[in-house]
């Protein structure tokens, strides 16, 4: 009963915060909103705020909206998370005009911040607004409701409820469906643009063929560059979240084994954030001065990072930005992942795949997903307990 009283206690105090930060951001977006250019329909603005991997599986759909904008006259503005906003302009400034580059954690946060963008996106004056996020984000989306742009549309999302959804909601001038059930993220995206298409009449559904996943020619020939210097295998240890992350002390003997079987046939390539660099070097001690390794963590932008994944002849990876770029560059890849979210970024459909992408999960998960279970499990799968005789055995069969 005590424990039942805890929980509501909590509870109602999550609400009262959930609220006085609904009201905050309410103010602020009123307020740095209240004077907005006019409409102008050849404006048309995309507001994306998940991380580089979504970007990735989302950037087919993205140029495939951007060209049927440019068919309707229209200018496309994206707004975009800082984290892969670099991406958008060197990779897709062919057909999306402007690229805002958002810290969506301060400006969920940072009401001063908030508004300093707002302003100046109130400036410009759109004619429509796409918000095509599956799983929304209330803080982020709650200054669309105060945009006048004559069209503003999201999707239904995750069928999230509450008094701030509902407001959210009513603020869209069309929500599109989405299907309840668990899809690959390229195959959401392709949902909502075709909902997309079909709400503003510019072409049937049956006119939106599949869009391949493939990375720019030009990553394609810096990777054909790294390449020649002799074929390598890269090792990726980082990951968003601590429990994704394949122990260093695993990717230290897998180094070790791929060392022995191989000798210096290939070369062992760690690569990263700057944030990545202490998991590499503990990789490098772990592994022993008899395993040569060459720390590439934090010393390449992510168009550096999708050149040396491009070039490489393998790429083993934990469930990161790592794995998408090796899936869309042909470059064959094994994923190390806990599978809590199957389905939804791995494994890929084989229909998308130009190169072998393999993914290796936990004891616990690989018997649940043979029996065909594959919801989530009730408590986080260990990826620690992923052997490195099991990777090693895969990268052979990769390798060759």
């Amino acid at each position: 009963m005590f424990r039942d009283l805890l929980e509501r206690l909590h509870q109602f105090r999550r609400q009262q915060r959930r609220r006085r930060q609904q009201a905050d951001l309410d103010r602020t977006d009123a307020a740095a909103l209240a004077t907005q250019a006019p409409p102008n329909p050849a404006r048309l603005l995309v507001v994306r705020n998940d991380s580089i991997g979504d970007y990735l599986l989302y950037r087919p759909w993205l140029r495939r909206l951007g060209e049927v904008a440019r068919q309707r006259g229209q200018r496309l503005t994206l707004v975009a998370n800082s984290l892969w906003a670099p991406l958008a302009r060197a990779w897709d400034a062919d057909l999306v005009a402007e690229v805002y580059a958002v810290d969506f954690g301060r400006f969920s946060t940072d009401l001063s911040y908030r508004a300093e963008v707002l302003r100046e996106l109130g400036a410009v004056g759109f004619g429509e607004v796409v918000y095509p996020v599956h799983v929304r984000e209330a803080a982020v989306e709650n200054f669309i409701r105060f945009l006048r742009a004559p069209g503003r549309l999201a999707s239904q999302g995750e069928h999230r409820t509450g008094p701030w959804f509902a407001a959210l909601d009513a603020g869209y001038t069309r929500r599109l469906p989405a299907t309840r059930a668990v899809l690959f993220e390229y195959d959401r995206n392709r949902e909502f643009f075709e909902h997309w298409l079909a709400a503003s009449g510019t072409l049937p559904l049956s006119f939106a063929p599949t869009t391949p996943l493939v990375l720019p020619a030009t990553v394609r020939a810096a990777g054909a560059a790294e390449a020649a210097g002799g074929p390598y295998v890269v090792l990726f240890p980082g990951a968003s979240a601590a429990r994704k992350r394949w122990p260093a002390r695993h990717f230290a003997r897998l180094a070790q084994g791929l060392r022995q079987r191989y000798g210096s046939s290939y070369r062992l390539v760690l690569a990263g954030s700057p944030a990545d660099q202490p998991h590499a070097r503990q990789i490098m001690k772990l592994a022993g001065p008899g395993v040569a390794l060459d720390n590439r963590c934090g010393q390449t932008d992510l168009p550096g990072l999708a050149a040396l994944i491009a070039g490489a002849r393998l790429l083993i990876s934990n469930d990161t930005v790592a794995a998408h770029l090796a899936a869309q560059a042909g470059t064959p890849a094994l994923v190390l992942l806990m599978g809590e979210n199957y389905g939804k970024f791995f494994p890929y459909p084989p229909a998308l795949l130009q190169a072998p992408c393999r993914c290796l999960f936990p004891p616990g998960q690989e018997a649940r997903l043979a029996r065909g279970e594959f919801g989530p499990p009730a408590q986080d799968p260990d990826i620690s307990q992923i052997e490195p005789a099991r990777v090693l055995a895969a990268a052979a069969e990769l390798l060759g």
